[in-house]
């Protein structure tokens, strides 16, 4: 164990690999955070992303107030339209709820891609979606497990 070793100054280490289920991470609904303030803030980050228009963003902050603002928090990660909302994992909400939040989900990414059609994108083919899943699939067999 490491807990006594203080770091020099600049120096980074990684606790962990990710963060999951397995490892006991405990998910949380954190729409009592939800201001627009906030919602202002990550849409404006959000518009510098070409393409991206749903997703998950996981975030840490140490300031609530702050955070409601839209200010002072970090973007650790940021997950595409398949990512579900890990609010759906939280034990103090009911299945139904959760169920409910993957149908809108799905819903707003078919209507999006419904929309991206008529403005002229077209669907990946079948055979692009294949290549990129073997490619993917290759690629995770050297990723390192999570400790």
């Amino acid at each position: 164990m490491r807990q006594d070793e203080i770091l020099a100054s600049g120096e980074v280490l990684k606790l962990v690999e990710t963060g999951n289920h397995a490892q006991g991470c405990i998910f949380r609904d954190g729409m009592h955070l939800f201001t627009e303030e906030l919602e202002r803030a990550i849409d404006q980050i959000s518009r510098k992303l070409p393409g991206f228009f749903i997703g998950r963003y996981d975030i840490r902050y140490e300031n609530e107030e702050d955070f409601k603002q839209g200010r002072n928090f970090q973007i650790v990660e940021l997950n595409g339209a398949s990512s579900e909302a890990t609010s759906i994992y939280d034990a103090r909400n009911s299945l139904f709820s959760a169920y409910r939040t993957l149908f809108q989900q799905w819903r707003l990414v078919f209507t999006i891609g419904a929309a991206n059609r008529l403005n002229g994108h077209a669907p990946s083919s079948l055979t692009a979606l294949w290549r990129n899943w073997r490619q993917y699939s290759a690629a995770a067999l050297s990723y390192p497990l999570a400790d």
